[in-house]
Formats: structure tokens, sequence, C-alpha cells
């Protein structure tokens, strides 16, 4: 569930409402997840969306229904709780802060599960995904929204820098070795 939130930009009412049937592995190159009850801006309803299964989403979510899933009551719920019903939005943060406390990350280290949400904005800003399709994953109204959510790294104009002079350089050695 949390690799969802991740990967897919989900927030937690949404990962929550997810069903089984909402999962479409053969959809496009990667899969993907139909998202029904997208939040909607200022109160228009339920936006639904299309969110892609990135990074091996698809893997994860196999497993879990092969695996994990038939272990709970049957029901059309995805991400069920131990009666079969949906998880509340306040147990998904619970239980993610139980892992941290287990995990024994210090209170300062901690983060919530629309920390996850923004993780996944920032991670493929940084790889190059350009900002409209990550407004889009997100199921934001606007492109504004979608950069509130991206918190570079300390060194992303570096890092940003290097792949574009490696990028030019690859380029004109390119040339240079076809003119000889």
């Amino acid at each position: 569930m949390f690799r969802t939130l991740y990967h897919a930009g989900l927030r937690s009412e949404e990962v929550s409402l997810l069903d089984r049937p909402d999962l479409h592995f053969t959809r496009g190159p990667f899969g993907k997840l139909h998202v029904r009850f997208g939040k909607g801006a200022r109160t228009s309803g339920p936006r639904p969306r299309w969110v892609p299964m990135l990074d091996g989403l698809d893997l994860v979510l196999h497993w879990f229904l092969d695996d994990v899933r038939d272990k709970f009551p049957d029901s059309p719920v995805l991400f069920a709780d131990e009666s079969g019903g949906s998880l509340h939005r306040g147990t998904i943060r619970n239980r993610l802060r139980y892992l941290m406390e287990l995990e024994g990350r210090p209170a300062t280290d901690r983060f919530s599960p629309h920390a996850l949400r923004r993780a996944c904005a920032t991670h493929n800003y940084e790889r190059g995904v350009d900002l409209v399709a990550i407004q889009q994953l997100l199921g934001h109204w606007t492109v504004s929204s979608t950069m509130r959510y991206v918190r570079p790294s300390a060194t992303f104009i570096e890092d940003a820098y290097r792949r574009a002079v490696t990028t030019t350089l690859s380029e004109l050695t390119a040339e240079g070795d076809s003119s000889a």
C-alpha cells in the first residue's frame, strides 16, 4: 500500500478507495490504476483519472494480489481492513507511524503518507519527467499546485548541469566521429 502511495503519487483517501477491478495491468505500457475517487478541486466532486503503474508498481501489486490479499476477507476492496472493508486514511497514517516506530526511526525523521506523494512528485521531476505529466499523475488542477509539491535536492542544479554538458559533449563527439 505504501509503495502505491509513493510510486503512483496517490492520496491516502484515493488508495483506500481502490478496488481490485481498478487495477488494469494490460492498459498501456505499464498498466494503470483507475482512481475513481480523485479529490475534486473546490467542491467540484470526485475527479477520476488513470495513473500508470511506474517503477515496477505492477510487479508489487501482482505480488500483493497473489500472496497477500487472499489472507483478508473476500471483498472487492484492494487494501482491506480485517473485516474486508476500506481502510480509513487515518488508519493508513497510523500504520505508517507504527512501522517507523518499529523501525526505530527518530521522531524527527518520520513522515506522513502525504510526504510519499510529495516524494513521488520530486523524484519524477528530478528524473526529468515533464511537469505537466506530473500534474496529470497527481491529479492536480493546475501546474502551480504541482510545483508546491516539488522539492529538488540540494545538488539538483549541479546534477542538471552535469547531464546537459554530458549530453552536449556526446552529441559533439558523435558529430566529430561521423565527419571523419
